[in-house]
This record gives structure tokens, sequence and C-alpha cells, in this order.
């Protein structure tokens, strides 16, 4: 699946997953159903060994 307009979440979701290594971070998501939260989620973390 391809995304479109979502670079600003997706740099957002990776800010947040870098400063989690620093210091304690918690992240909601929060949108009406079947808008892609969850698939915005899994591209945020395409790669990584572990969240």
């Amino acid at each position: 699946m391809k995304f479109y307009d979502r670079k600003t979440e997706l740099e957002t979701l990776n800010r947040n997953g870098e400063q989690s290594k620093k210091s304690a971070c918690f992240t909601v998501m929060v949108g009406r159903r079947r808008i892609g939260k969850t698939s915005l989620l899994l591209e945020s973390v395409k790669g990584q060994k572990y969240l």
C-alpha cells in the first residue's frame, strides 16, 4: 500500500521513536475508523527489529 501525503505524520512518529530512546515517550493515535491508523503505524516501524 502506498501512502500519500503522510510524510509529516511519518516524520512525527519517527521523531517520537528517536526521543523514546533517550527518555520515556508515549504516543497516542486518534482518528475516525478506517482512516489508516494501523497502516500508518506499521509503515513507520517497517524495517525496525523492535519497537
